[in-house]
């Protein structure tokens, strides 16, 4: 993939995961234990990543020489996605 098609695709799933509501089941197919999951909290978590993944093509893709601050930057998009959709369950 080019980057201008992966950049693409990060927006088509990113604004995809806001029409999708509910749960989700996992389960283990050894164990057969499971849990439910809700949707809008998992997709909070992948629209803050992919929203990670695209400054990382924005800076050109270039090695952080530190890894704390990958994980300071993907804590940021994540907590940010998690808080717009809170703030945005709050004004419905």
């Amino acid at each position: 993939m080019k980057r201008k098609e992966i950049t693409e695709t990060i927006a088509k799933v990113g604004a995809g995961t806001f029409a999708l509501n509910g749960s989700m089941s996992f389960i283990n197919p050894k164990t057969g234990e499971g849990f439910d999951v809700d949707m809008s909290a998992t997709l909070a978590i992948v629209r803050g990543t992919l929203a990670w993944v695209d400054t990382l093509l924005e800076d050109g893709a270039k090695p952080e020489p530190s890894t704390v601050k990958h994980m300071q930057k993907l804590l940021t998009c994540v907590g940010s996605s998690i808080a717009y959709d809170i703030s945005s369950d709050e004004e419905e």
